[in-house]
């Protein structure tokens, strides 16, 4: 009886622990379900809260933006069409029907800078695409470029920087081989002829022609031609049909059609007929299996994937057709880079795609050759009609498929800044980790913001996830460190003072994360060996079994033994040897210039050789083996070569004079020691103002054009959380001449006396400009460090600053959302007595030098004289651009042919008017000292709150002890006397020998 009551107990026991177990979990869903109901309402709610606040109620002028806007208030898009003639229109010349170029109508000629207008009645106001017939000129390599305005308006940042398509091909027959047998690129020429095309975003984050919104009635619509020379035809305001059916509509129209018959037509991907860029090339992979193969040379035999893996690329290929029917389609492609993402491809067969499915094709990550038949998820592949005859393929590249998630991370970046700009306003910056702020007393909104930031992240990764199918991508990883950092911050908003590092400063942070992520989005490189058309039939596998590329890497490791390329070179006695500081691509361009232009032209043979460190040179004069000339050498290499009296002073060379002119006189300032002038310049840098347009409109801003504008705008900036920048507030704590003479010239001080021997930049103009840079920082508090410039100048942080010519590519190149939005101009500067803007600068380059030793010295300084002159340095500069792409910009220091080269005609005005204000730093032994002792007190008086006048003159007692030491030890300076003049240069005595014919 008592056991029973001890099971009856236990039972009751078990059954109230179910209960209540059950009520527990039941409790918890119910409760998991109302906190999932909160946590979305809450997120919507942060996500609005925080958009509002950034945007103020409206979005960025991104077309990405407007376009969304246009959507929710549905503008109609209407089916009318208007056509304006091209004698219908305003500006540029009008051409007559037989000067058309074949087109069989007025034409007009447009040239950079001409702007053409016309007005257009419409029925109905919406959303209109404009079409153009237009042919390109070949007076410029450059891709047109225009900007458009709607009723004297941008509707959008795009309408400032469209781009008009060209198509490239390479010269038939142009198959050449270097001195090894290795086959050259061939160069590519310019398609002309006429196209009809509508205007497309030039970022490339819609497939379908750009939209502009049109009132009813009269319309005045402008358009500037900013790049290139162009022959325009009628434009047509329409709205074009980009519909597209799915493969099962497809297939079922072709349910007719009879399968293909059993062949396999072979397209090898290095033989493209037309291309985008002049840049997309073929290159050679050392791969048995890949098509043609030699072990012997290199022949070009895969499309180059790094040069086709940029927005916008097309490349298009023709093929034949036996007999018509249904082919799939299989591409043999590697795709080993941008951290595992997929790629995205556009197949166009005759100029059209076939069906949806092919619009944006995905291939996804592969680290080796895969042959890749298109097919649907199921993995059935895809059938395509194809008639008899002549046919093309094309593959192009967009962002459409990641437009969304590109917006919403740049979106996601705005709120960062946004929230960390509130943040410094309350604190002012300070970085105190035993202070405790009260971040939500004064901010209530801030934890609301992080958590609309955080769910957005969150967003993002999941579309990411979808679009790239992996979860385990880096780019997904670092989504998930930036939502984790971000969380933190929601559960302790009061952190962020202390952390703004894991906030929005430096790559580790949440901000720098995104930011990361950014180029791979766009970027979808794929290197392609060859394509089949095919119906059955086995293919050629991809890759080389390991018996086949065992026996092939023992062919070519035996004939290396062979190969001259590996041998020491014979001695040429007629041949000028010269050392080329550059990459091993620039030195093949060059050598291919020269062989075909240079040494038939006048017989003498120039055979260029990598030089890998300059430190070489004065190693290879040791043992009496230095070359003839070298190219490319840094700016302070020279005077130090000539010192020691290594090479040659090209003063002396005839034809120096009517050289020289074609240079600014302060170009040749680094390269004078004594009377003597050591080297030629080859190219130099420019320091420009860039300012946002957007921003400065906004405050009510002009860019400043003196120092003084600069100290009345920098707290305006600063009352909106921004600021100015100077090369002098950079990360890097070693303040070079080339960040502080600036300021000493526009304040019109000097470094040394006449002697050389002694400093005097405790006097005059040159005290007043180091204290005039030191108080940038301490009284008018500009940043004293900027790490990133570009980054800083594109989130609007820093929307005016000082940036050199690497800051423009970038900005250009890699800011697309900016587009129009930013602007150039020369430097400020100090307004003299007679109201001139004094705005010196000095130009850092590369030069050419001629050795002393060499027997040669006649014919290499004909080949120097060849190679810096305008039309070569012009011309190289194309084939730069040709080789390695748009962004690859070559700045000559030959000013005309800086004028004709490659560089993008919207700034070269401005270049070369801040190039009229170069004024670089003559050599002294013992300069760095000089440059060395300014920098120490800039930083002792900025950091260490020393008095700038004590800094400047403990720093010349110790500049003048090292000058003295230097001179005596070459000859300069005996017994506390100067024994011999020193002539330091300075831009008065270059005038008076750079002139035509010595005048």
């Amino acid at each position: 009886m008592k056991r029973n009551k001890k099971i009856l107990q236990i039972t009751a026991g078990v059954c109230l622990i179910a209960i209540a177990v059950g009520l527990f979990f039941g409790s918890s869903q119910k409760n998991k379900g109302s906190d999932q109901q909160v946590s979305d309402a809450e997120f919507e709610r942060s996500r609005a809260a925080v958009e509002k606040a950034v945007n103020h109620g409206e979005g960025d002028g991104s077309y990405y933006r407007v376009l969304k806007k246009w959507e929710e208030e549905k503008l109609p898009v209407p089916r009318l069409s208007y056509t304006i003639p091209a004698a219908g229109t305003t500006g540029g010349k009008v051409y007559s029907k037989s000067q058309s170029e074949g087109y069989g109508d007025h034409v007009v000629i447009l040239a950079p800078k001409d702007e053409l207008r016309f007005d257009v009645e419409v029925a109905e106001q919406g959303l209109y695409e404009l079409w153009m017939d237009y042919r390109v000129s070949d007076q410029s390599f450059l891709n047109p470029e225009l900007r458009i305005s709607v009723n004297g308006k941008s509707q959008y940042n795009e309408m400032n920087e469209l781009r008009l398509p060209v198509d490239w091909k390479t010269e038939v027959g142009s198959r050449k081989v270097d001195r090894y047998g290795d086959e050259l690129m061939p160069k590519p020429q310019i398609v002309s002829g006429w196209k009809s095309t509508g205007l497309t975003d030039p970022n490339f984050f819609f497939t379908e022609p750009l939209k502009f919104h049109l009132q009813k009635g009269k319309n005045s619509i402008s358009m500037q031609l900013d790049e290139g020379y162009i022959l325009l035809g009628k434009i047509e305001l329409k709205n074009s049909d980009s519909y597209v059916l799915p493969y099962e509509k497809y297939l079922t129209a072709q349910k007719n059609v009879e399968n293909g018959m059993e062949s396999t037509v072979t397209i090898e991907a290095e033989n493209m007929s037309l291309m985008s860029r002049k840049s997309i090339r073929a290159k050679y992979v050392r791969d048995p299996q890949v098509t043609p193969y030699t072990y012997k040379h290199k022949v070009l035999n895969v499309l180059d994937g790094y040069s086709f893996g940029d927005s916008g690329d097309r490349v298009t290929y023709q093929f034949r057709i036996e007999h018509s029917g249904l082919y799939q389609l299989t591409l043999k492609y590697a795709q080993d880079t941008n951290n595992g993402m997929p790629t995205n491809r556009r197949i166009e067969i005759d100029g059209k795609v076939p069906f949806q499915e092919l619009e944006h094709y995905q291939f996804r990550y592969s680290s080796g050759w895969k042959n890749e038949t298109l097919h649907n998820d199921k993995g059935e592949p895809y059938s395509i009609y194809l008639q008899e005859g002549e046919h093309t393929l094309s593959l192009s590249i967009d962002n459409s498929e990641v437009r969304e998630i590109y917006h919403e991370l740049l979106k996601i970046l705005e709120e960062i800044d946004f929230t960390a700009r509130d943040v410094n306003r309350l604190t002012g910056g300070l970085v105190d980790k035993q202070r405790d702020w009260r971040i939500e007393k004064y901010i209530p909104e801030i934890r609301t913001y992080l958590q609309g930031i955080a769910g957005n992240i969150e967003q993002q990764k999941r579309a990411l996830t979808a679009y790239a199918h992996d979860e385990n991508l880096s780019v997904i990883a670092e989504l998930e460190h930036a939502e984790d950092l971000i969380r933190d911050f929601v559960k302790a908003p009061e952190d962020l003072p202390h952390y703004m590092s894991k906030f929005n400063k430096g790559e580790s942070s949440a901000y720098g994360r995104i930011k990361t992520i950014l180029p791979m989005l766009l970027y979808n490189p794929m290197h392609l060996d060859k394509m089949y058309v095919h119906n059955g039939g086995e293919l050629p596998p991809p890759t080389a079994g390991f018996a086949t590329n065992a026996v092939e890497g023992v062919k070519a490791f035996l004939y290396s033994f062979a190969d001259s390329r590996y041998s020491k070179p014979r001695a040429d006695d007629d041949a000028v040897e010269v050392w080329v500081n550059q990459s091993r691509l620039y030195v093949e361009v060059m050598q291919r210039m020269i062989d075909e232009e240079f040494t038939p032209a006048t017989g003498i043979k120039i055979n260029l050789s990598i030089l890998p460190d300059e430190s070489k040179i004065v190693l290879s004069n040791a043992a009496g083996n230095t070359p003839d000339a070298a190219l490319g050498i840094s700016y302070g290499t020279p005077f130090e070569l000539a010192l020691r009296g290594i090479i040659e002073n090209v003063r002396s060379m005839d034809g120096f004079n009517e050289l020289a002119v074609q240079f600014n006189p302060n170009a040749f300032v680094p390269y004078i020691y004594d009377q003597g002038v050591y080297a030629i310049p080859e190219t130099q840098d420019v320091k420009l103002l860039f300012y946002r347009k957007d921003i400065l409109r906004t405050i009510g801003e002009n860019p400043p054009q003196t120092w003084d504008d600069v100290v009345g705008l920098i707290p305006l900036l600063q009352k909106y959380d921004m600021n100015f920048y100077t090369p002098l507030g950079s990360d890097n704590a070693y303040k070079g001449f080339d960040v502080t003479t600036p300021f000493i010239y526009q304040f019109g001080g000097r470094l040394y006396d006449p002697t050389g021997s002694k400093t005097v930049i405790n006097q005059d103009g040159a005290y007043h400009a180091f204290e005039f840079m030191t108080n940038l920082f301490t009284v008018y508090n500009i940043p004293i460090t900027t790490s990133q410039f570009f980054q800083s100048f594109r989130n609007g942080k820093t929307p005016v600053g000082i940036g050199d010519a690497n800051t423009y590519i970038q900005l250009k190149y890699a800011a697309p959302e900016l587009g129009g939005q930013w602007g150039v101009l020369p430097v400020p500067g100090i307004k003299n007595k007679a109201g001139v803007i004094e705005r010196w600068e000095p130009t850092y380059g590369s030069s050419s030098i001629i050795f002393k030793h060499s027997d040669k010295k006649e014919q290499a300084w004909k080949f120097i004289k060849w190679w810096v002159d305008a039309e070569t340095q012009s011309a190289f500069s194309y084939q730069i651009q040709s080789t390695l792409g748009d962004k690859f910009l070559y700045m000559t220091a030959n000013l005309k042919g800086f004028e004709k080269s490659a560089w993008p005609s919207d700034s070269k005005a401005v270049i070369m008017e801040q190039w009229k204000w170069i004024q670089s730093t003559g050599k002294v032994p013992g300069d760095y000292v000089l440059e060395r002792e300014i920098s120490n007190a800039w930083n002792k008086v900025v950091f260490d709150k020393q008095n700038p006048r004590i800094a400047i003159d403990n720093a010349v007692k110790t500049i003048n002890r090292e000058l003295e030491r230097k001179l005596k030890e070459f000859g300069y300076f005996e017994n506390g006397k100067m024994a011999k003049p020193y002539v330091v240069p300075t831009i008065e005595n270059v005038e008076s020998w750079v002139s035509a014919h010595g005048k």
